[in-house]
């Protein structure tokens, strides 16, 4: 490493040392809590037995309460104890905050003497600090190379989650040949994940970037030429089977990155099957990427606002039907057309915020909520399209759009669940598989 990089480490330090010292005991304990609150909700907690958990100093994010509360979870916890003589990292389980004692570096230690050494391998997970993260996940730690020395021990397969304020989140830090990254880091308002794949904030065109959009292209666009059911009202259209992707691909890949990919791959696939709504087609899916990619990453107001417009350009559409009457025996009645965009909305939100507290199917729930709205945004857009394009355009009679939503008005509900749930169940167990491969991504945030 030169001396340029060792110097713009140690000015970093230095800067971000003073920062974290600059606030104030209540800001620093209220900032602990949420980022406790945020990992405890992650996958990797959750399914984690035995996990190692750095000891707070004053000048980092104050992990007490967690070794409390992940002891009384009855998971395994493990303290690291500083070799001196080894220039190394020891694994200690403890059973109480009570066996930590003062001890190399001013760290609260477990006394060896008094705990039980722990192999690397029965780690599942290890919380790391550092004195600054950037968002690619690179980790700059004190200085002593201790935890990298250690982190280099572990297989792919044990999960590292680094804790930071969000004041020590940079766009980029400098970075040595023996630093080891983290696989996320948690801050108060966010998590971090690394690499590309998932959503991580890297640039579009680098070259890993470019092969993935080009493969989920290429499967979007075969997956279009898949009839899945016809679509009513519309002569030869039909859903294909790459309606279950839009939602998929901006939870993989991020709502701006996913809702490019899904773009050119509707564009795409007018050269296979020929568009129904003046090329305007690609509207649809670009908007349930969207949704679903901003509710993904907690941009709630923003994939609301998509999702209202969406919805309101449907219902002030010249040929739509606010109610639907229905007899049922000797019973009439009238009912809202749009009642289930309406119920998407409570129900998408509250599913994305059990998926923040129901461990077991936390990513079922969530996941199920983004694709729903998405999906119910994608049916709001390509209603609309259907209307003004072979309404107006067409001269399609009021006569024959009253017909349409009529029987839209039965199937429509089915068809969106159906979609909401064939993309959660084949997203969430490819987010859980690439999550397995380090090189390749993890669960998205």
């Amino acid at each position: 490493m030169g001396d340029s990089t060792c110097d713009a480490k140690d000015e970093l330090r230095r800067t971000m040392r003073e920062k974290i010292l600059s606030m104030s005991e209540e800001q620093k304990k209220d900032k602990s809590l949420k980022i406790i609150h945020r990992l405890k909700g992650l996958e990797e907690f959750s399914k984690a037995r035995c996990i190692m958990i750095y000891v707070s100093k004053d000048d980092e994010v104050d992990t007490t309460r967690l070794i409390e509360e992940t002891l009384r979870s009855g998971k395994r916890v493990v303290t690291p104890v500083v070799d001196l003589e080894k220039k190394e990292l020891i694994p200690y389980e403890i059973s109480s905050l009570e066996e930590l004692s003062l001890g190399t570096f001013g760290v609260m230690e477990p006394k060896p003497g008094d705990a039980r050494r722990v192999d690397v391998d029965e780690i599942d997970l290890v919380i790391v600090p550092g004195r600054a993260f950037d968002k690619d996940c690179n980790r700059l730690g004190r200085g002593g190379g201790y935890f990298d020395r250690f982190l280099r021990r572990l297989s792919g397969r044990r999960r590292l989650i680094g804790l930071a304020f969000s004041e020590q989140v940079l766009d980029r830090i400098p970075v040595g040949r023996g630093d080891v990254k983290v696989d996320a880091v948690v801050t108060e308002s966010t998590v971090i994940r690394r690499g590309a794949w998932l959503g991580a904030k890297t640039g579009f065109f680098t070259t890993r970037m470019l092969v993935v959009s080009s493969l989920f292209t290429a499967v979007f666009i075969v997956l279009s030429a898949v009839p899945a059911s016809p679509i009513l009202g519309v002569p030869g259209g039909k859903f294909t089977l790459s309606s279950v992707l839009p939602a998929l691909y901006s939870v993989l890949l991020g709502p701006v990155h996913g809702t490019i990919v899904v773009l050119l791959g509707a564009v795409l696939s007018f050269t296979i099957k020929p568009p129904v709504f003046l090329f305007l087609d690609f509207l649809s899916p670009v908007t349930n990427a969207l949704i679903a990619g901003l509710l993904w990453r907690r941009k709630t107001w923003l994939a609301l606002f998509t999702y209202i417009v969406a919805l309101t350009a449907f219902i002030t559409g010249p040929f739509t039907l606010l109610t639907i009457h229905a007899t049922f025996f000797d019973w009439s009645v009238d009912l809202p057309f749009h009642w289930l965009h309406v119920l998407a909305i409570p129900v998408s939100l509250v599913s994305v915020k059990l998926g923040d507290s129901k461990k077991e199917v936390a990513l079922w729930t969530r996941f199920f909520g983004c694709a729903l709205m998405g999906t119910m945004g994608q049916h709001s857009v390509g209603s609309t399209l259907f209307e003004y394009v072979l309404g107006l355009i067409g001269g399609m009679s009021r006569e024959f759009f009253v017909a349409t939503w009529y029987t839209v008005f039965w199937v429509y509900p089915v068809e969106r669940i159906i979609f909401a749930l064939t993309s959660t169940m084949i997203g969430v167990p490819l987010i859980r598989a690439l999550s397995r491969v380090p090189e390749l991504g993890q669960k998205p945030s």
